[in-house]
């Protein structure tokens, strides 16, 4: 596979599968293994998303890649996007984050080399170790704030969507 190239503009999607039990929320994460974020805990599934793809459908093979599980667009629910600066103001980068109640599979781990470990958290008792960006598009979405915008000088700004009536 030759090496892709990315415009400045890069954008991420991630997927947290969630569940109910007993009036408990859970969300599985995966921990990385090498390579970037090595140990950190990690969106159940996550990925770039490529030239001509959308952040669902890029999230849709992650899903399938890296925890074996199908999902459909119809099951997915937007949580949120973090946009932040990196690199100096040349390089913008764009997370989208998803939840998702229904899948086909039993999720486990796809990819060996690029992660350790699945488990499910209880949603207010994430581990200390998880992405800050993950964490943070999690409390967010709690909040009800779905658009955070983090500035090269490392301000953070918060923009809270009501639904309209």
């Amino acid at each position: 596979m030759g090496s892709k190239t990315y415009s400045q503009y890069l954008s991420s999607s991630q997927l947290f599968l969630y569940k109910k039990v007993n009036n408990n929320f859970f969300v599985l994460l995966q921990r990385r293994k090498g390579g970037w974020a090595d140990k950190m805990w990690e969106a159940g599934a996550s990925g770039h998303v490529d030239h001509g793809e959308s952040p669902t459908d890029a999230i849709i093979h992650e899903a399938f890649e890296e925890i074996c599980v199908k999902i459909k667009e119809r099951d997915l629910k937007f949580i949120g996007v973090i946009h932040k600066t990196i690199g100096g103001k040349e390089h913008a980068y764009y997370n989208f984050s998803f939840m998702c109640t229904k899948w086909k599979g039993i999720p486990k781990i796809g990819e060996p080399e690029k992660a350790s470990e699945l488990k499910w958290f209880n949603i207010k008792k994430l581990p200390m170790n998880i992405i800050s960006d993950r964490k943070k598009v999690l409390r967010q979405y709690a909040k009800g704030i779905y658009y955070t915008n983090v500035n090269e000088s490392k301000k953070v700004r918060n923009y809270l969507f009501k639904k309209s009536s």
